[in-house]
């Protein structure tokens, strides 16, 4: 979007005090509803993660305020989905099976990411996460040392940072913000949690947030193994509708972790 202004009107001032005012509020309104049209809720990005040994895996993370769905191309059967609100469930869903396994602990139903259906309500965690999430998050958080170099990556101007281990850097993460991303504020700290959320369960995908979810990595490399990070594409398109719920005819299954522990504390037959 291109912005265009009279720049004469805010120099020529009349006699009339109250009129800059309320020229100057109208310009304000005005830059300001451009910078929100300019930021988009539906976000696709792209990242391609490079490994020791040379292998690349793509990951496409398309979210939409507290949802995100993670889709590797190369596996068009299955993609995983995750709610970055108060409960923070995860579930791994087979489109192939017509299935779905919840990878976290049992959560309130109508807090997943299914069809709204399945519940017949709207429901959504416009408060953020619990007070014991925040201190496991604040606990989990990468050690950030921000450096004075920039560059860019993928068109996006981004800080160098380095996350340290022992006081010792071990990885190189180039972070933007969202106005960099051109994405709103909302979808940068889902993207932000879901990178938290990959490092609790190992993932390895390398990629962090700020403690205060308003930078994510556009770019890292582990100084340990040279594995590297890098976004290649950002689209804000608006998504399928659905996209990112599970279909209301899907059945859950329970993870192999889940049913061995149920088993195990399944009272004997005697």
């Amino acid at each position: 979007m291109r912005l265009s202004m009279n720049l004469t009107t805010l120099r020529t001032w009349p006699l009339s005090a109250s009129q800059p005012l309320k020229k100057l509020g109208l310009t304000a309104v005005a830059l300001a509803a451009c910078s929100l049209s300019m930021a988009h809720a539906d976000a696709t990005l792209t990242y391609e993660l490079s490994g020791a040994d040379g292998g690349k895996t793509v990951k496409k993370f398309s979210t939409a305020r507290f949802f995100i769905r993670i889709d590797d191309p190369a596996d068009k059967d299955q993609y995983l989905l995750f709610q970055a609100g108060k409960f923070f469930p995860l579930f791994s869903v087979d489109q192939a099976n017509t299935n779905y396994t919840g990878l976290t602990s049992t959560v309130t139903p109508y807090m997943s990411p299914q069809s709204r259906e399945h519940h017949g309500a709207d429901q959504t965690d416009e408060q953020g996460e619990s007070k014991q999430k925040a201190e496991t998050r604040q606990k989990q958080a990468a050690k950030l040392k921000p450096t004075k170099k920039n560059r860019k990556v993928a068109g996006i101007e981004c800080r160098v940072v380095q996350e340290l281990a022992d006081g010792k850097p071990v990885i190189e993460h180039c972070m933007a913000n969202s106005a960099r991303l051109g994405v709103t504020d909302r979808e940068l700290i889902t993207m932000a949690r879901t990178f938290e959320m990959a490092r609790s369960k190992d993932f390895g995908w390398l990629g962090t947030g700020t403690e205060d979810e308003e930078f994510i990595s556009v770019q890292s490399k582990d100084l340990r193994d040279n594995r590297v990070l890098t976004l290649t594409d950002v689209s804000t398109k608006p998504l399928p509708e659905g996209y990112l719920r599970i279909p209301r005819d899907y059945k859950q299954t329970k993870a192999e972790e889940q049913a061995a522990t149920d088993k195990s504390k399944a009272p004997e037959e005697r």
